[in-house]
């Protein structure tokens, strides 16, 4: 039996694509860690970077008796990603959306998706693309955290009577034996 995950990264990644696309016209993709080359057209990277704990996990139990009963474990956790603006306008696309995930109306839009809210997202930052190909080709980024809670839930059992009887200790379990 596999045990599934309620949160995926897939989802953050997604939530983080819709939420994008409301903001910036152009392509909004899912990076590789160090993906070389960089892609050479205008547009979005979201590169998923860390996922660390918050908290300690918080379980809870359900026991359907006379059904097999079930622990719930939940832990809040950061995620964290790049998000790298490729093009002649990466500058303003990079702060746009920094700025959006830093509002009030980011915290709206990914509170109605369901899965994360914006903890923080850090300064944009230039950095090379190392093409003289494309001298004018620019590339941004910024580092931003979501918190998300995702949970698992594990097979439990329980006991629901206890037989409790008397036995004769010395006979039972003898002195030297």
């Amino acid at each position: 039996m596999r045990i599934q995950i309620s949160i995926t990264e897939s989802q953050l990644v997604e939530d983080l694509v819709i939420f994008f696309k409301t903001l910036v016209d152009g392509e909004v993709i899912r990076g590789l860690p160090d993906q070389l080359p960089a892609p050479m057209r205008e547009c979005i990277v979201i590169t998923p970077m860390a996922a660390l704990g918050l908290s300690l996990p918080l379980m809870t139990y359900a026991d359907p008796s006379p059904e097999a009963g079930a622990r719930t474990i939940t832990q809040a956790t950061q995620w964290s990603a790049r998000v790298d603006s490729y093009g002649e306008q990466a500058q303003d696309l990079a702060l746009t959306l920094a700025m959006a995930l830093r509002s009030q109306h980011g915290c709206d839009f990914l509170k109605d998706l369901g899965h994360a809210q914006p903890l923080y997202s850090g300064e944009i930052t230039h950095l090379s693309v190392g093409s003289a190909d494309h001298p004018r080709f620019e590339r941004w980024s910024f580092d931003t955290a979501l918190q998300f809670n995702p949970s698992i839930t594990v097979p439990q059992q329980f006991a629901d009577q206890l037989h409790v009887g008397l036995i004769e200790v010395d006979t039972t379990y003898p002195t030297g034996a």
